[in-house]
């Protein structure tokens, strides 16, 4: 496969959670502000403890999970680092392909002994908007994979940030401005349900739009993202597992566009296209120009459902004419 393909790779990834405080809405984020205008896609969890909140969500690029792994084995050498929350960010320059990306993590962090551990394996340095930037080459595992040198900086040993040169930059200078939330992303975000653990919106551009794909075209996942002009999809972990989808588009397709995307999302669910089935969807709203709703699962359910997610990929996988050393297909990727 091209390395560019990778570059918009999307996919459902499940993770379990790590140690953190109680529920927040989304728009108290710390880390919204530092989000660049015009990402294409933004997605972002919170970590809980309780043995029911365990795990996340997220619809997000290949690249965006290389980050985050990235992340936790470049400053695993701080043993008594905590993740409070992450914000993902992909972002499509001109339209074009998802090639810029960036992994924003709240928590505390013990910043001097992660640089120390960086420049004694070879990280170069600098300075920008005030802060120590550290650049990162692709990881010996991922060569072929990612494209080009990340920035990686730490501010005040609270935040971090890990991404391609050019959303790292805007991040810093919104960190330097104390710039607020877009106000876009504010008032996509300001739709979820309050109580969400983790959210996820997809907003491609026209041109980007046209160049996304599933790796299995034909399923739901696929349909429900066609012709959408913003899908948004959040969880609620707890002792009842929901989750809940938005999708926006232009008025002109009518009602009946919108309807066949609830169903869509149900089967994607694996709540399946019966009527019966059909009456799993709760919270349903139907808006001139949006649709939204909720599949809610026990743990169980939720864990089956996972099982299947799980076994098409590692099936596509098999199927796929990679070295087998390459990581499981993704859910959707880019043309």
């Amino acid at each position: 496969m091209r390395p560019w393909i990778r570059t918009g790779t999307l996919t459902t990834a499940m993770v379990a959670s790590w140690v953190a405080g109680g529920f927040a809405s989304p728009l108290s984020s710390r880390l919204l502000p530092l989000v660049p205008p015009g990402a294409e896609i933004v997605a972002g969890f919170e970590n809980h403890s309780g043995p029911t909140a365990r795990g996340r969500l997220l619809l997000t690029t290949h690249n965006n999970r290389l980050d985050l792994d990235d992340w936790q084995a470049l400053t695993g050498v701080d043993s008594k680092r905590f993740f409070d929350e992450i914000v993902e960010v992909a972002a499509a320059p001109s339209g074009g392909e998802l090639s810029e990306h960036m992994l924003l993590v709240s928590g505390r962090f013990d910043r001097e002994r992660i640089v120390r551990s960086l420049e004694e394996n070879g990280a170069r340095a600098q300075e920008f908007q005030g802060q120590r930037i550290h650049m990162i080459d692709p990881l010996s595992r991922e060569r072929g994979d990612l494209v080009g040198v990340r920035w990686l900086a730490i501010l005040n040993n609270s935040i971090g940030i890990l991404g391609t040169q050019r959303l790292v930059q805007q991040a810093l200078r919104r960190y330097a401005d104390h710039a607020v939330t877009d106000s876009i992303l504010y008032e996509r975000l300001a739709l979820l349900q309050p109580d969400v653990t983790s959210w996820n919106v997809l907003a491609p551009a026209r041109n980007t739009a046209r160049q996304l794909s599933f790796a299995q075209p034909y399923t739901a996942w696929a349909q429900l993202q066609e012709d959408a002009d913003v899908l948004t999809v959040a969880v609620r972990f707890g002792k009842k597992i929901r989750v809940d989808f938005s999708i926006h588009a232009n008025d002109g397709h009518g009602s009946e566009f919108f309807t066949r995307k609830a169903a869509m999302f149900t089967d994607a669910l694996g709540a399946g296209p019966e009527p019966e089935a059909q009456r799993q969807l709760q919270n349903f709203s139907l808006e001139p120009n949006r649709v939204r709703g909720s599949v809610e699962f026990t743990s169980s359910q939720f864990e089956a459902w996972c099982d299947r997610l799980y076994t098409l990929r590692a099936s596509a996988r098999s199927s796929a004419a990679e070295p087998k050393s390459s990581p499981p297909p993704d859910l959707f990727r880019q043309r």
